[in-house]
């Protein structure tokens, strides 16, 4: 088909305006004349822009090309053999392009009958359409040729169209009748709009059908009264989460407040129990205030880790300042024992008491070391005061101050860690010995006052025996108790989401350095502890997650292990633990009818398995840790 275009309509305008009617004597005075175009320049503006598709104007062009070239002036003209060139090579392309598109036409009936035959109809009428457009830029004769070779397929594409048309209908009407269920259903109302989203998703996917507007409009008015309710539940948790936006908000910005506090005041003035205290509470808050939008989540997240980590990094520094100034007394202290004038030592152990008790609390586990230390040093110089009292008291009496001497000895024997206490058995026989070769009848009244406290002091003595460990047992503890702290270093670390710098062969080293564990049962506790440390150090970029979820559940394993040794040894377990406690004596109960009662020995060594298995567990919070090694030294005294 050929029709006229662009270029040959500005070609022949061109040429109408160049030969304008004879102008008037006044329009020719009063207007410059116009510079004529020649017919070669016209050809020359015209046949570069023309397109080999536009075959009329290449056509026409042509002829006058001819024509200008006819002249014998102009026949060997270059520049117009060149045009003549142009025009030719465009001719051709013009019949390759319709021969390609023929072409493709041709090719495209299998396909389509392909198509139709699968029922891919979506795919039949796209490549349908391609073949329509590219008919309207053939030649009539070619478009007939070809329309008459698709018309088999498009009675077939009509026909499938049509009952397409007809089944989406029919599904129309099915999602009608779901929607109108919907109105009066009453589920959730975030499960109802999923609902309602996916009806309307699967209504978009059916396309074009019979009664297409009167159907929509039904569906449509159906969705909305569906959606009525569900209107009401989305208004009230946007404004439930725009409210916990604030509140959560608001505890980052009064944590944050807290923190600059704290930044301005000497590490020595801040308050360790309320900065705690104020850490839990925000915890605490921060999910209570839940849920919030998920595109304000991430950042309000990152804010509050951001401050829990500035307060956690304040309150390290002044626990770190808090234990060194109470090691300074605990120095100062054990300087007292040994001071000339006791007088004056006493007065400033009394102030050395105050001081501590000025500074308050820090970290439990810390705090029950140091203070044992301190206690020690203090009951030390104490007892060298009432024992120099009663010197001065009595100094004609040699046996008595010998017994009061030996008392004080007994003291420092008292003030002793376990390892150097297990070694001092001999030393309290000798000094038992000498305090009751000391004793005689004529000491009267201050016989009995001494003999009840050496009694008072064998029985502490004894009691404390009793619980210690054997050696092996404690060499076992030296043993399990090195590798254990390796671990816990580098799981602590982790828990407070610091890069561990050894690679795992480096830790497999060291691991290997240390010296073997002969129990193989805490060995292979260690081992697996070990393993699972690898793990968690190859999943470090977790940000935590994986070995915070692993210290949860050692802590309840941790838990159970405290509460089976306080039921066998007769001590309280802790209220927030009853309810775990009566489960377990329930179980006992049930395996353990007719059992006899567990000897102290049992249980002395049953308090030892636990300690030694707490210390090869992990990971655990630092808190944790120290809170069940508490309970554990509290069953070990009781039984």
């Amino acid at each position: 088909m050929t029709s006229s275009t662009p270029h040959d309509d500005a070609v022949t305008q061109q040429e109408a305006t160049s030969q304008p009617d004879t102008p008037t004597a006044d329009a020719t005075e009063s207007r410059p004349a116009r510079p004529s175009v020649s017919e070669q320049e016209k050809l020359q503006n015209a046949i570069p822009n023309t397109s080999y598709k536009d075959l009329p104007t290449l056509l026409v062009l042509q002829t006058r090309l001819a024509a200008l070239m006819s002249e014998e002036s102009r026949a060997d003209d270059p520049a117009l053999q060149a045009l003549a060139s142009t025009v030719a090579e465009r001719i051709a392309q013009h019949h390759d392009w319709q021969a390609s598109m023929v072409s493709e036409v041709e090719k495209s009936q299998a396909t389509l009958q392909q198509l139709l035959t699968d029922g891919r109809l979506r795919e039949a009428q796209s490549l349908w359409d391609r073949n329509q457009n590219t008919l309207k830029k053939l030649t009539e004769a070619e478009q007939l040729r070809l329309q008459e070779l698709l018309a088999p397929l498009k009675a077939e594409l009509t026909k499938l169209l049509d009952w397409k048309k007809f089944a989406a209908s029919e599904k129309k009407r099915e999602l009608i009748e779901k929607m109108r269920a919907l109105t009066t259903d009453e589920s959730a109302p975030a499960a109802k709009a999923k609902l309602i989203r996916e009806l309307q998703d699967e209504w978009k996917l059916l396309g074009h059908s019979d009664d297409n507007d009167e159907l929509w409009l039904q569906f449509s008015e159906l969705g909305k009264t569906a959606f009525e309710p569900c209107k009401v539940y989305f208004k009230e948790r946007k404004e439930k989460q725009a409210a916990n936006l604030i509140a959560r908000t608001n505890i980052c910005e009064q944590l944050e407040a807290y923190v600059a506090t704290l930044a301005d005041k000497p590490e020595q003035a801040i308050d360790l129990q309320e900065a705690v205290k104020l850490e839990q509470q925000a915890r605490t808050d921060w999910k209570k205030f839940a849920p919030v939008a998920q595109n304000k989540i991430k950042s309000l997240q990152q804010r509050f880790n951001n401050v829990l980590n500035a307060l956690k990094q304040q309150k390290r520094s002044a626990l770190q300042l808090h234990n060194a100034q109470k090691q300074a007394l605990i120095d100062q202290a054990k300087a007292l024992v040994e001071e000339a004038d006791l007088a004056a030592a006493i007065n400033q152990a009394k102030k050395l008491q105050a001081d501590w008790k000025a500074l308050g609390p820090g970290s439990y586990q810390d705090d029950r070391k140091l203070w044992t230390e301190f206690r020690g040093a203090c009951d030390a110089l104490f007892a060298r005061r009432d024992q120099v009292s009663r010197e001065q008291r009595n100094q004609g009496n040699k046996a008595e101050n010998e017994a009061r001497k030996i008392i004080g000895q007994l003291n420092a024997l008292m003030a002793l860690d376990d390892e150097q206490f297990a070694d001092a058995r001999a030393q309290y026989n000798d000094l038992s010995k000498a305090f009751r070769a000391a004793l005689s009848p004529d000491m009267k009244a201050q016989r009995k006052n001494l003999q009840d406290q050496f009694n008072k002091l064998a029985r502490r003595f004894d009691a404390r025996m009793k619980t210690l460990p054997d050696r092996k047992t404690m060499q076992l503890m030296q043993l399990i108790t090195a590798r254990a702290e390796y671990c816990q270093k580098l799981e602590a670390k982790l828990l407070s989401k610091k890069a561990v710098t050894e690679t795992a062969d480096e830790i497999t080293a060291q691991w290997q350095a240390f010296d073997s564990v002969g129990d193989p049962a805490l060995g292979n506790l260690l081992e697996q502890r070990l393993q699972q440390l690898l793990a968690h150090v190859a999943a470090a970029p977790d940000d935590g997650k994986t070995i915070k979820a692993a210290a949860l559940q050692q802590a309840d394993a941790m838990r159970l292990l405290c509460v089976d040794a306080e039921i066998m040894c007769g001590v309280d377990s802790p209220a927030s633990d009853k309810a775990l406690r009566m489960q377990q004596q329930l179980n006992q109960l049930q395996k353990g009818l007719g059992r006899m009662p567990a000897t102290q020995k049992e249980r002395l060594e049953n308090v030892q398995q636990a300690e030694m298995q707490l210390i090869c567990s992990g990971p655990l919070t630092e808190m944790d840790r120290a809170s069940f090694s508490e309970r554990l030294q509290r069953v070990r005294q009781r039984a």
